[in-house]
């Protein structure tokens, strides 16, 4: 069976994040003494929320039937914590929602997969909705798979990014079906990037989509950097 791997461009991403949160600044005036900071201000040092949903089954109806399945989901809002997958950065809200499903070894095989992720941290929130789904069947040797990942975090106090990758994938089998799909919306000045594929090989299909919501609180975000921040890196290797 082969396998495809993801080439999201994590090193155009760090460094727009990085330009994108350095040219966000918040000025709060002082007269020197220290006073309760008033509504708005806080407002900009704390308002922000994640959340993160996932739903994942496998099913195999044969002799001797194998199914997987795996899902975590991590959302975090008021504390810093880890980016990742970006090592190193630091974010206040933060999103991350898997999914894995596998079912082999039977006449019939499915498996399903959906996901739910968004944040907002000032910039207007940005989230994501996805579903995988892959059924394989005809043969004892059938096997469907479903692989999803996605991700969100806020930039300063002003963007917020959301996306990730979802794959279904059918093989071994005379009657093979596979579907991914993704929509997300923004706040605010946003943008958003989709890629959907569909690869056929023989006795092998496989659907993939990458996804990628940017949202901005300010309209003056450079469109060069925004489009380097969320667009996906397509070049895929495959392997046997």
């Amino acid at each position: 069976m082969q396998s495809i791997n993801n080439g999201w461009s994590w090193t155009a991403i760090m460094v727009t994040i990085a330009m994108l949160a350095g040219c966000e600044t918040t000025a709060i005036r002082t007269s020197g003494r220290a006073r309760p900071l008033t509504g708005t201000e806080m407002d900009q040092v704390s308002a922000g929320s994640a959340s993160a949903m996932s739903n994942v089954d496998a099913s195999a109806l044969g002799s001797a039937p194998q199914t997987a399945t795996s899902g975590s989901t991590l959302a975090s809002s008021g504390n810093l914590v880890s980016a990742l997958p970006f090592l190193g950065y630091l974010t206040l809200n933060y999103a991350n929602s898997q999914a894995a499903a596998s079912a082999s070894n039977a006449l019939l095989t499915e498996a399903n997969g959906s996901i739910d992720v968004a944040v907002d941290g000032g910039g207007g929130g940005a989230s994501i909705n996805a579903a995988s789904s892959a059924i394989a069947a005809g043969s004892g040797t059938s096997h469907a798979q479903i692989n999803m990942q996605f991700y969100g975090i806020s930039i300063g106090r002003g963007v917020d990014l959301v996306f990730g990758s979802a794959v279904a994938t059918a093989c071994c089998a005379p009657i093979l079906r596979a579907q991914s799909t993704a929509d997300g919306v923004g706040g605010g000045y946003w943008r958003k990037l989709q890629a959907s594929s569909v690869s056929v090989a023989p006795g092998q299909v496989q659907s993939r989509v990458d996804i990628s919501v940017v949202s901005s609180a300010l309209p003056n975000l450079d469109a060069g950097l925004v489009s380097a921040l969320i667009a996906p890196t397509l070049q895929q290797s495959i392997g046997q």
